[in-house]
């Protein structure tokens, strides 16, 4: 058996009870990575060797569009996942003896700070994006922190203008090239409503008039999802589109490319630098499952607000010597009162 004839069998077999988005980005590695690379080599012939030999080329010349560079740690380590996965349930149906393949050397997975906007690289954005369609979409991001997925499955349900505040319910994903609505959302750990500022509720009431406008004019070729964020005939958004769109308004703005996932970041270090606690942000903005992982991401803040609070110690205790410097001097008189 050439081991892409198990890789087929194993990802159909065993990853079809798995979410369905999860089902196809697997099929996806496969397909694109795994199965030009090894997928020819017999199953009981392949060697750790073998394996290594992939993933060390995949991590020099591995990319896919044809670009140079190779492929990230990340995506590399992903690779190895699947194919070890396959291979050990190869040896649990007796087609192999051994499992070698968890030896592999992998590339490794530093640890990366959150790459965000400057406030005034912020202040630029707006003012290029300000004129854009898409704009109340990105501002709304900024105020945030949605992910891409959330903030594009928003419906004007999850929106309570009255009480102002959000409370996203369903993610759009690309399924297979095409954008499909999932329900639930990565961040389970939601369970409130999270409050919205004030300026992004006032961006949201003026979209929400210009999409009625837009309702009236496209007539019954309008398809009415109920989609916060839309193309001009209701249809969904693409998150690719979405992408690009933003990196566009980036370049025009002349701003160094960030992923779009950055404007969240945004959103989190203003947070942070405001005094809001790393607790609540992890449980309520970026749902994150563990504290370490915000702090770890967001290390760097904490370093900048300890040198923001030494500067304020700083101007505190020249403050009070300042004070005392001026105040006048009062003669104290040192005779006892006798009644």
């Amino acid at each position: 058996m050439l081991f892409s004839e198990w890789m087929t069998k194993w990802h159909n077999t065993y990853c079809k009870p798995l979410e369905e988005t999860t089902y196809w980005n697997y099929e996806s590695y496969i397909i694109v990575h795994i199965m030009p690379g090894l997928g020819s080599s017999p199953l009981q012939k392949l060697l750790p060797s073998d394996v290594q030999i992939f993933i060390n080329a995949k991590s020099e010349s591995g990319r896919a569009d044809g670009k140079e560079g190779g492929l990230s740690p990340r995506t590399v380590n992903h690779l190895h996942f699947l194919i070890q996965a396959a291979i050990e349930k190869a040896k649990d149906e007796g087609l192999i003896n051994r499992n070698g393949v968890d030896k592999i050397i992998l590339p490794k997975m530093e640890k990366k700070e959150a790459d965000y906007l400057r406030p005034d690289e912020v202040d630029r954005f707006l003012n290029v994006a300000e004129g854009d369609r898409l704009f109340p979409a990105l501002y709304m991001e900024l105020g945030t922190g949605l992910r891409r997925g959330e903030l594009l499955g928003l419906m004007w349900s999850d929106i309570d203008f009255q009480a102002g505040t959000a409370m996203p319910r369903r993610q759009l994903v690309l399924l297979r090239g095409r954008p499909k609505l999932k329900d639930g959302t990565k961040n389970t750990r939601r369970t409130t409503r999270a409050p919205l500022p004030k300026d992004v509720i006032e961006v949201l009431r003026f979209h929400k008039r210009r999409q009625d406008a837009e309702k009236e004019f496209c007539g019954q070729a309008y398809e009415d999802s109920g989609l916060v964020f839309y193309q001009p005939n209701g249809r969904r958004i693409s998150t690719r589109s979405f992408v690009r769109h933003f990196d566009l308004l980036l370049k025009s703005a002349d701003i160094t490319h960030i992923a779009l996932h950055g404007t969240g970041h945004v959103h989190a270090v203003e947070l942070l630098a405001a005094g809001v606690d790393m607790k609540a942000l992890q449980e309520q903005r970026l749902g994150h499952a563990d504290l370490r992982t915000t702090g770890n991401i967001y290390g760097h803040v904490g370093e900048m607000l300890q040198e923001d609070a030494a500067e304020k110690a700083d101007m505190f205790l020249n403050r009070r010597k300042h004070k005392t410097a001026a105040a006048p001097k009062t003669k104290t008189s040192r005779k006892r009162k006798t009644g």
